[in-house]
């Protein structure tokens, strides 16, 4: 009974699903695919109430029966980069964050709907506490894609596809997305794309300047424990009760997970999991 239930509110939701893409996959076959993380890449959302946090909008999630308030708040020039870069890419959205987490933030940040498609935690792999996303669930040319993520371990099995961006919390100041456009303006125009850091310093040398800052790649951030109730990738330790179809969204890129312990360090940083 128990197992009727789950799969009749699983199906109800996906009938109901607010966030469904206006374009067709016609629409994107002679462009080149952008994947994007989510957490501290595009947006960073607290879930519980801070002062010092300036959000910009609070979204309701239902979750396993359960409503969190999502304290959001999106990277500066978002608008204009996902405008932009859509006009040259089918832009995908690969999240370590659960899917009904994903859905709210991408109605509140895509009303235009210039994002095709989107990945999340059930898409992942979690290996010994860290988390891996692997491109070849895509049903994408490699050659096309350029994988950009604020956790060196997310290009793990993609490593020629992937630029790190600086963590993004709520800084006024940062450019970091509105410095991508040329660049990936630039990279669109080449016939294949990897490696990516090839083409990153061949742009870097014609402009003169590197792409991000020292300052911004060796930011290290104080961070609470992990918390067990996130929905974002912040907890990024899967449990084995949360091992289920339910948290799929793309059952064709159904992939093996590994039980692994929960991580409780305090620090995080541009080079480890931060978002």
């Amino acid at each position: 009974m128990a197992l009727f239930k789950n799969c009749y509110e699983h199906f109800k939701g996906k009938f109901s699903k607010q966030y469904i893409s206006a374009q067709t996959p016609k629409m994107h076959q002679k462009k080149k695919v952008l994947v994007l993380d989510l957490d501290e890449t595009l947006v960073h959302c607290e879930f519980k109430e801070n002062p010092n946090f300036q959000h910009e909008a609070i979204l309701k999630v239902i979750h396993k029966g359960q409503e969190y308030k999502v304290y959001l708040r999106t990277r500066p020039h978002l608008n204009k980069f996902l405008l932009e870069a859509s006009q040259d890419y089918e832009i995908i959205i690969f999240t370590a964050g659960y899917e009904v987490y994903c859905e709210k933030v991408l109605e509140h940040i895509d009303k235009d709907r210039l994002i095709s498609d989107y990945y999340a935690r059930g898409s992942c792999q979690f290996i010994n506490g860290v988390c891996f996303k692997d491109l070849f669930l895509l049903d994408r040319l490699m050659e096309d894609i350029i994988f950009i993520d604020n956790n060196p371990n997310a290009f793990d099995r993609c490593q020629e596809n992937g630029l790190l961006i600086p963590s993004y919390l709520d800084s006024d100041d940062d450019d970091c997305l509105l410095k991508l456009i040329p660049f990936l303006k630039f990279l669109s125009k080449k016939k294949d794309l990897r490696p990516i850091m090839q083409h990153l310093h061949s742009y870097e040398n014609n402009i003169g300047a590197t792409l991000f800052t020292d300052n911004q790649k060796t930011l290290e951030i104080q961070k609470e424990a992990m918390d067990d109730d996130s929905l974002s990738e912040d907890n990024v330790v899967k449990k084995e009760i949360d091992i289920t179809d339910l948290d799929i969204k793309h059952k064709k890129t159904q992939t093996h997970f590994e039980i692994v312990s929960k991580v409780g360090n305090k620090i995080r940083s541009a080079t480890l999991f931060s978002g």
